[in-house]
C-alpha cells in the first residue's frame, strides 16, 4: 500500500514541474501550450520510447499502439502524470477511524 501511496505522490509532483515548466516556457515565448505526454517522453530518453514502440507493434498488436498509446501520448503530460496520481492518492488515503461510542 506504501508503495502506490509514494507513487501517486511521484505523479503528482512530476505533473506540478510539468506544469512549472509549461509556464517558465509561456512567460520566454508569450504563448502558453501544453507539452505532449509523447513529446516530453521524447526529449527525456528517445531510445526508449523507439523501443516501446517497436515492442508493442512487434509482439503485441498495430492496432493496440495506434489505438491505446498513440492517444496517451498526444494528451498533455500534465493530464497523463496528475489523473493516475490523483486515483492513486484517493485510493490509498488513510481514512479515520470512527468511533461507535
Amino acid at each position: 500500500m506504501w508503495f502506490f501511496r509514494a507513487l501517486g505522490w511521484l505523479l503528482l509532483f512530476a505533473s506540478i514541474a510539468v506544469l512549472v515548466d509549461d509556464s517558465i516556457t509561456a512567460l520566454q515565448t508569450g504563448s502558453f501550450r501544453l507539452v505532449a505526454a509523447g513529446e516530453l517522453w521524447y526529449r527525456l530518453d528517445t531510445g526508449s520510447l523507439n523501443l516501446l514502440q517497436s515492442v508493442i507493434q512487434r509482439y503485441i498488436s498495430v492496432w493496440a499502439w495506434d489505438t491505446i498509446f498513440v492517444p496517451i501520448l498526444l494528451a498533455p503530460a500534465l493530464v497523463v502524470l496528475f489523473v493516475p496520481s490523483a486515483i492513486l492518492l484517493l485510493l490509498t488515503r488513510k481514512r479515520k477511524r470512527q468511533r461507535i461510542f
